[in-house]
């Protein structure tokens, strides 16, 4: 690879590699494309990105904004800023390809973390769910309201 590539590309990942997002790094060793295209599909409808790239250009690049990772052998870098849907994307392709894809970790809000902690992550509710939860709750007081409004007027009519 050229000096010139070599110098676009850290400086694309380094853009990239914010706090902001979050980074997961794992093994696809024995990977076919057709697997990896799978992934790449999933991660780009989550609006995230995801790229083979040689460790030391992503070392360089998180190196860029502040952040010590360490990477061995070849890894695939997924990242976006949907922390949750990113891990969940993630954790499900590594458990449907366990002989082939292994995450090995992710760098979340500028922290190196391992993998169990991406698997921790992947158990999270999203976003819309959340938003799910938090709508059904305001939305129980006032059908109950008006459940015992209902079950009143119907006292009412029966008397």
């Amino acid at each position: 690879m050229k000096k010139e590539l070599k110098k676009q590309i850290v400086e694309e990942l380094s853009n990239e590699f914010t706090k902001k997002v979050s980074v997961f790094y794992a093994d696809f060793k024995g990977q076919s494309v057709k697997d990896l295209e799978t992934l790449r599909n999933a991660v780009r409808e989550a609006e995230g990105k995801a790229k083979i790239v040689k460790n030391t250009l992503a070392r360089i690049a998180f190196a860029n904004n502040g952040i010590e990772a360490e990477f061995e052998e070849n890894n695939i870098f997924i990242w976006g800023e949907d922390q949750i849907t990113l891990a969940k994307i993630v954790t499900k392709h590594a458990k449907d390809y366990k002989d082939t894809f292994k995450i090995k970790g992710a760098v979340i809000e500028g922290e190196v973390k391992d993998a169990a902690y991406v698997e921790e992550v992947s158990k999270l509710p999203t976003k819309d769910e959340l938003l799910g939860m938090v709508a059904f709750m305001m939305k129980a007081p006032i059908a109950k309201f008006a459940w015992g409004l209902n079950k009143l007027i119907e006292k009412k009519e029966q008397e």
